[in-house]
């Protein structure tokens, strides 16, 4: 299974900012995007869970233990299979990723963006690959899954959304975006740490936070960064501040949710929804 890239062009349209609780008997995780649950008996939480040699996350629940998977986008729907590693022991886990609508949207950009110079090109190889080392850090502290909404505003563009830019199909949508008047505080939606800031072309001022056990969430376009590299926050602490740097189509924040190097679709963490899914779901 492969991750897509990362996708960061927005576009603000006229949706009015909710985000739903969703009944937890109703919750549907294992989609695109979505995350796939499994209860490891018989484990110890000292021990590291391995998928062809990368970490996964697994979490203590009411006295169980959990792994928590994050489903590529590209992921074939159907039966599908994860052979993990604990120790020397070997397991295969069987399951199965249900179908999920997305929206799609049509967009026009500016030739800066769609034909890029030599120069601009050198530019984004060299920002990937920074990023991408950044994505690769491992912070060993188990992350807090309840997550708060890191600003306020109306949501603009949501996981998954199909995009054609200037009539060209584009990567799906990897984030939550939510506008906003240019200056609106954007908060820490669960504690971690800083591993990257910068200025990037596509970006624009980012915020990349590590919530701990491969679960990372990025903000991008901002107009402020109001933290620093290696600097722990806490869930609610300010860290910046909405903007419309880089290719962005307006003041708004886009907020991407990243598990086990895959974008994942952050609303699932939203209104304690996956506290539900494990007290009520998971066997």
């Amino acid at each position: 299974m492969k991750s897509f890239s990362l996708s960061l062009l927005v576009i603000v349209v006229s949706t009015t900012f909710s985000i739903q609780v969703r009944a937890s008997d109703d919750l549907v995780l294992n989609t695109k995007g979505g995350l796939y649950i499994h209860e490891l008996k018989d484990y110890d939480l000292s021990s590291s869970v391995f998928l062809d040699n990368q970490r996964l996350l697994a979490i203590r629940h009411k006295d169980k233990n959990f792994l928590i998977y994050g489903i590529p986008y590209d992921s074939e729907l159907g039966e599908n299979s994860l052979e993990i590693k604990i120790n020397n022991d070997i397991r295969r886990l069987d399951f199965n990723i249900k179908p999920k609508f997305f929206d799609t949207q049509k967009i026009r950009i500016s030739s800066k963006y769609s034909n890029l110079s030599l120069a601009s090109q050198e530019r984004v190889v060299f920002e990937s690959n920074h990023l991408k080392q950044a994505k690769d850090y491992w912070y060993n502290i188990f992350p807090d899954l309840k997550f708060t909404i890191p600003a306020n505003g109306i949501v603009t563009g949501r996981f998954g959304t199909k995009r054609f830019y200037n009539g060209k199909a584009g990567n799906p949508h990897n984030g939550l975006d939510i506008g906003a008047e240019k200056g609106t505080k954007i908060m820490a939606p669960s504690a971690g740490k800083i591993i990257l800031t910068g200025h990037y072309y596509y970006n624009g001022k980012f915020i990349l936070l590590d919530h701990g056990m491969g679960l990372k969430s990025i903000f991008i376009h901002l107009d402020e960064i109001l933290v620093e590299k290696g600097q722990l926050v806490k869930k609610g602490e300010l860290i910046g501040k909405i903007g419309n740097t880089g290719k962005s189509s307006g003041p708004h924040l886009h907020w991407s949710l990243i598990l086990n190097k895959t974008y994942i679709d952050p609303e699932y963490f939203l209104n304690g929804q996956i506290i539900d899914y494990f007290s009520l779901k998971v066997e």
